[in-house]
């Protein structure tokens, strides 16, 4: 017969160690590019940015601010209301935003649903009622004090194009809106605002100041994408603070637009298997019967 050997289970000494392999960093992020669009201008301008971005911000580019030396960028192109709706507000680390004001300082094609939900985040975390206590801000208007629970945007950041027609006093009124809403509740902008007015002339004409906006904003980028892998467990701290983001966002867009609320599939199902039952008891008399109810 054969002997059957047991060998006894390894066990660590104490002057034994585990070391936990630490995650790798990743390779890969995405900025997402967002427009609202009644012309065409934003949108070929949004598009013109995504395409623009693997060569302006390669990983060379990158490690000049010290960040991470193989990093690639992607990007995606979506109207500013697909974000919402289709993405369920699931924010990246950072957005770029390029739109233009419609009509009276409304949102154009693509963006109206975004700036209800902006105008919406001004009226219950932002603006003061007349005699607020809170000192004028620079811009003139009178805003509240939130707290950190309120900054439901805390660790987003974006860069904002607007374009419009000064002919028009109320041409940039919704990319003001869209900035004023963000930074009321935790989002950061990146570099400068761009105002290009479809009225401007010379060197202030709409394509150059889109043009120089462009160049100017890949440096601001480059320096936010290496300012955040630069610190203990920045990462980690940043992907908490999105999920938080998307959370929040996603519930006031459902306050906005109950429409959006997914269908209870088997609350439907419910209903409906009484129903079906119904009617296959019907079929099976009638062909059993002969159908003589």
């Amino acid at each position: 017969t054969l002997s059957r050997q047991v060998v006894p289970p390894q066990t660590l000494s104490t002057k034994d160690t585990v070391t936990m392999a630490a995650p790798a960093p990743p390779t890969t992020q995405e900025i997402l590019i967002l427009y609202g669009s009644q012309t065409g201008n934003s949108e070929s301008a949004a598009h013109e940015l995504s395409s623009l971005l693997p060569t302006k911000l390669p990983p060379s580019k990158l490690a000049e601010y010290d960040g991470p030396p193989h990093l690639a960028l992607a990007s995606r192109v979506l109207s500013l209301d697909d974000f919402l709706e289709v993405e369920r507000a699931k924010w990246p680390r950072i957005v770029v935003i390029v739109t233009s004001s419609y009509g009276v300082g409304q949102a154009p094609l693509g963006a109206r649903k975004f700036r209800e939900w902006c105008d919406v985040v001004l009226e219950r975390y932002g603006y003061l009622p007349e005699g607020g206590d809170d000192p004028n801000d620079e811009r003139g208007r009178r805003y509240k004090s939130l707290n950190e629970k309120e900054k439901i945007l805390k660790g987003v950041k974006f860069a904002l194009l607007g374009l419009g027609d000064s002919h028009y006093s109320t041409f940039f009124r919704n990319p003001t809106v869209i900035e004023e809403a963000l930074t009321t509740v935790g989002a950061e902008r990146i570099g400068e605002l761009g105002k290009a007015d479809a009225s401007g002339t010379g060197e202030m004409e709409q394509a150059k100041v889109i043009e120089r906006w462009m160049e100017g904003i890949w440096k601001d980028l480059a320096k936010a994408v290496a300012e955040d892998y630069k610190g203990k467990n920045g990462q980690m701290g940043h992907a908490l603070e999105l999920e938080r983001a998307r959370e929040e966002s996603w519930k006031l867009c459902l306050e906005i637009f109950p429409q959006w609320k997914p269908t209870n599939y088997w609350a439907m199902v419910g209903v409906s298997l009484p129903a079906s039952a119904v009617v296959i008891g019907i079929l099976v008399h009638l062909f059993f019967y002969g159908g003589k109810l």
